[in-house]
């Protein structure tokens, strides 16, 4: 028997307009979507119904209706177990039989999940009852947070006291001290006492998307650094997958199908209290992938507003470059003027940026005047017209250096705007704000663009690597000495890095790594011309590392490793020797599915690439014939990469964002 939770875990994780949508043309028509059902013949009006809410479908002509799980088993006739094979490989999920060690991890979370609980009463009788709270009710009161939101948010106190919430735990309520670490509450010393975590704080509990508490962050009320602590990673809580205030705001994001992202706890508070309900953040961190996936499968309309200052600008622009990676997206033909045409990534969703008055956040805003919110959510910008502003902030443009940086910033997130009036709109625009001719913008732009022609010469008989990623998978940061340098990431990189030591350490890690590699592109036979499924094909233009797998596959992976690494010539042995040092895997049980988002990274890098690169070749090709197939390779290679886009939560690694905290 399957666990529960893996059933719960994949619908969380499946977006069902997404899942049917594969099949059935939908057409969204006010929160939900209709289009023919597919389980009886009907072509005059469209009677199977989509709930994005519920998750759920309806046909009012044949009954058909149902969770993703009964769709998937009506559609391909397969039983349930066979729907929970697919889904749980669509989602990447990985299905085991139950164990002991389930059991047990059940049984931790949910004590957890209570230790968290009893926190939140005793935090908040701290705050509202106890003289001791006096200073914290008047921070509370200085921040304008009502009865309605203390209540509501649960929010609390902690004492400035060494070990008075620990001793609560474990002498009133009789969790073990174990326990209370484990929940991230207390740290236990060298010499194996303990002492609470959060002490002398204002405490927001962060709860899931259902309303459970499984963190916490702490404010300081004077300045005591950090000024936001929050709980550390645990069995519950993983910081870059929670969105705070989520719980409270997810079916006012539905009716209203719009989201707003704001920087911190108060923020949300403060929104909220006034009536705003559609609001989240995150958790001091930057936008994460798995961010966008939640909010995704709510709407498509998403507002950012972050602070007005340097870091806020920086937050903001690394907001908007994880939501074109991650938000769901298809492929435009543009035309280009030759007549010949090319093909555009079009993200399927409408981004916009609140711009808040200088040195104000949300919470004063709403105290001066309560009607500002919704014009500056209506007076919103585009994300482009976002960069106009902040990518020539430092610029002076009269100066012909200074052009120059501002086309090096600017140039390269125009070119990659799919819609071809819109991109004329903004070369335009462009042109005016240089003041220089559009035909000589537009030749400047079209030498910016990156060309990546397949080289002509002998095949070598299997698929060859992509170029390196273009401009458009980088990041411009604003005020960066002027010079218009694009910013790339190396979190591939350390993806393929971390998969390889698992793979040296494991020889059933390298079995899943191979199955998952031939089993996620046999649907794809197009796909398969351009992407190997080999494990070699993993660690892309770092040859290096491949050539220390191929060696070690040599050697023999149950050969002796030191052995071995004296086998290796100088730089492939430091780098080896390097990587067994700074790469920590993590405990046993998490290394397999761990190893497997690594696998899912890097994939998903292989695929854009060539998503970026065929849709050239086919616009500078002549012969019909190849056109034909290169469309072919487009279509499924989007496909695949479709199928590869949903993100799988990851404890240990990076998923195509790099963490920060403020704690």
């Amino acid at each position: 028997m399957t666990n529960n939770s893996v059933i719960e875990q994949i619908k969380d994780r499946i977006d069902i307009v997404e899942l049917i949508a594969a099949k059935v043309q939908l057409r969204k028509t006010g929160r939900s979507f209709v289009g023919f059902c597919p389980f009886h013949a009907n072509t005059r009006t469209p009677a199977f119904t989509v709930y994005p809410e519920s998750q759920s479908f309806h046909c009012f002509g044949c009954k058909a209706s149902g969770t993703a799980f009964d769709f998937v088993m009506r559609s391909e006739g397969i039983e349930f177990r066979e729907a929970l094979e697919l889904l749980a490989q669509r989602t990447g999920i990985e299905l085991t039989p139950r164990t002991a060690q389930d059991d047990e991890r059940d049984h931790v979370a949910e004590r957890l999940g209570e230790i968290n609980a009893a926190a939140a009463r005793y935090f908040q009788h701290m705050l509202v009852k106890s003289p001791h709270g006096a200073d914290a009710r008047a921070y509370v009161a200085k921040r304008l947070i009502n009865e309605w939101s203390l209540e509501h948010f649960q929010i609390g106190y902690a004492l400035d006291e060494r070990t008075r919430l620990f001793d609560y735990l474990t002498v009133k309520q009789n969790y073990a001290a174990d326990e209370v670490v484990a929940a991230g509450l207390a740290i236990r010393r060298d010499d194996g006492s303990h002492y609470d975590r959060f002490r002398g704080r204002v405490m927001f509990p962060i709860r899931s998307a259902k309303g459970l508490i499984i963190a916490y962050g702490g404010r300081a009320m004077g300045e005591v650094q950090p000024k936001y602590l929050n709980s550390p990673q645990t069995l519950l809580f993983d910081k870059s997958a929670v969105l705070y205030g989520l719980d409270m705001a997810r079916e006012a994001i539905r009716s209203q199908d719009a989201v707003v992202v704001v920087e911190g706890y108060v923020d949300v508070i403060a929104l909220h209290q006034h009536g705003f309900r559609n609001v989240v953040a995150p958790l001091g961190t930057a936008l994460t992938a798995e961010h966008v996936h939640i909010i995704k499968k709510l709407t498509k309309n998403i507002y950012l507003a972050l602070d007005a200052d340097t870091a806020g600008i920086k937050a903001t622009i690394k907001g908007l470059q994880t939501l074109n990676d991650n938000l769901d997206a298809t492929l435009v033909p543009v035309p280009t003027p030759s007549g010949v045409l090319s093909w555009s990534r079009t993200v399927e969703a409408t981004i916009r940026i609140i711009e808040l008055p200088d040195g104000q956040d949300p919470d004063e805003l709403l105290a001066n005047d309560t009607a500002l919110w919704p014009t500056l959510v209506e007076k919103a910008l585009p994300a482009m017209d976002f960069y106009f502003q902040v990518l020539t902030r430092d610029l002076d443009l009269d100066q012909l250096a200074d052009k120059r940086a501002a086309l090096d910033r600017l140039g390269p997130l125009i070119i990659q705007i799919g819609n071809q009036l819109e991109q004329t709109h903004y070369v335009q625009q462009l042109a005016h704000l240089l003041d220089v001719d559009e035909t000589i913008l537009r030749r400047e732009l079209r030498r910016q663009a990156p060309t990546n022609r397949p080289k002509q010469g002998a095949s070598t008989g299997r698929p060859v690597q992509p170029p390196a990623s273009p401009p458009s998978r980088s990041i411009v940061t604003p005020g960066g000495g002027g010079n218009g340098t694009l910013g790339t990431t190396t979190v591939v990189q350390r993806a393929a890095e971390y998969l390889l030591v698992c793979m040296l350490n494991n020889s059933e890690i390298r079995a899943a790594v191979q199955h998952k590699l031939i089993a996620d592109l046999q649907d794809f036979p197009q796909a398969q011309e351009c992407i190997a499924s080999d494990i070699d094909s993993l660690f892309g233009e770092d040859d290096e590392l491949r050539e220390i797998w191929r060696a070690r596959n040599a050697f023999g992976h149950e050969g002796d490793v030191l052995q071995w690494l004296a086998t290796l010539p100088e730089p492939l042995r430091h780098r080896a020797e390097h990587l067994g040092r700074s790469v920590e895997l993590p405990k046993e049980y998490l290394v397999s599915s761990e190893a497997m988002e690594c696998v899912t990274i890097v994939q998903r890098e292989i695929a854009k690439r060539w998503n970026t690169r065929l849709p050239r070749m086919l616009a500078s090709t002549v012969d019909d014939a190849e056109a034909d197939t290169l469309y072919a390779r487009v279509a499924d290679i989007q496909q695949y990469l479709n199928r590869l886009m949903t993100p799988k939560r990851s404890s240990t690694f990076d998923d195509l964002h790099t963490r920060h905290s403020n704690t």
